[in-house]
C-alpha cells in the first residue's frame, strides 16, 4: 500500500471539489485522480473506529466488503496523527494536526475556529450530511445542510444499524455532494476484548449497505481508520502512531 497520511484525505477532496482549505499537506495526485475520472455524483467517507492496518488485513475474511471495493480501487496506508478518535475525525476533515485544530473532545467542535470540509462544501453551496453520535453533531446544526445524531447506548449493533440507515438516507438526496459517517462496532468490541470476528461481520453488513446506496448514485466510497486499535498489546506507549488503511472505490 501506499504511505500517506490522514492529513492528505481533506485537502485532496477540497481540491476536487474546488473549495479552498488551509493544511501543510498537498493533494494526494492519485486519489485526485481517481475522484476526477468519473466526477462522481457524491462522495461518502465513512470512518471505521479503530481498524488499523493490522485488523484490516487479520479480519480479511470477515471485511470480504471492503477487501472487494479496495480491489477495484485504490488503497492506502494511511498514518494516523493521534490516538484517540475525536481529534483524529476533526484532523480527517481539516488536514490539520489535533494542535493546530484543536479539537480534542466533542464540546471543542462548537468552540474551534476552524471550519471543516463540512462546513467549507456547504458553504459554497455544495449540500453535506454528517451522520455521528449526537454529542458529536450538535455544533454542526444549521451549519450544514443534513445532520443526522444518534444517541449512544449500550447496543452497539443497534447503534452502528442506526448509523447506517441514516447515512443510506442522506445518501440518496440528490442534492448532497458530500457524507461523512462514522461506524463504531470494532472499537467498542476491542476496549471490552470481544469478538472482533462479530464486530467486522456487522461492520461488513453496513458498508455493503452504504456502499449499495453510493453504487445508486453513481457515487465513490471512501473507507478509513481513525486510529490504531485500542486492544491490550496496543496499549503500550509508541513513538509512532500506527497506520489504518484508506480505500476510494466506486462500488
Amino acid at each position: 500500500m501506499q504511505l500517506i497520511s490522514h492529513l492528505h484525505i481533506a485537502p485532496t477532496l477540497a481540491a476536487f471539489f474546488g473549495v479552498s482549505l488551509e493544511s501543510s499537506k498537498r493533494p494526494m495526485e492519485q486519489l485526485l485522480a481517481f475522484l476526477q475520472a468519473r466526477e462522481p455524483a457524491v462522495v461518502t467517507l465513512v470512518v471505521i473506529d479503530s481498524l488499523d492496518s493490522t485488523l484490516y488485513y487479520t479480519l480479511a475474511a470477515d471485511l470480504e466488503v471492503l477487501h472487494k471495493l479496495a480491489s477495484a480501487g485504490l488503497v492506502f496506508d494511511c498514518e494516523t496523527v493521534t490516538d484517540t478518535t475525536t481529534p483524529a475525525i476533526a484532523s480527517i476533515l481539516t488536514g490539520l494536526l489535533p494542535e493546530e485544530h484543536g479539537i480534542f473532545t466533542s464540546n471543542e467542535v462548537g468552540t474551534s475556529p476552524v471550519n471543516s470540509l463540512l462546513e467549507l462544501l456547504d458553504d459554497a453551496g455544495l449540500p453535506t450530511g454528517a451522520i455521528l453520535e449526537t454529542e458529536g453533531t450538535r455544533p454542526l446544526v444549521g451549519r450544514i445542510s443534513y445532520v443526522c445524531p444518534v444517541d449512544d447506548r449500550e447496543d452497539i449493533a443497534e447503534y452502528d444499524g442506526l448509523i447506517t440507515t441514516h447515512t443510506v438516507s442522506v445518501v440518496q438526496k440528490e442534492e448532497v455532494r458530500f457524507v461523512f459517517a462514522h461506524l463504531r462496532a470494532i472499537d467498542r468490541f476491542a476496549h471490552r476484548n470481544k469478538d472482533l470476528h462479530i464486530a467486522a461481520q456487522l461492520t461488513n453488513k453496513h458498508m455493503k449497505n452504504i456502499a449499495a446506496a453510493v453504487s445508486a448514485r453513481a457515487g465513490v466510497l471512501l473507507i478509513c481508520g481513525d486510529h490504531v486499535a485500542h486492544l491490550a498489546e496496543n496499549r503500550r506507549p509508541k513513538k509512532t502512531m500506527g497506520t489504518v488503511p484508506l480505500i476510494a472505490s466506486y462500488p
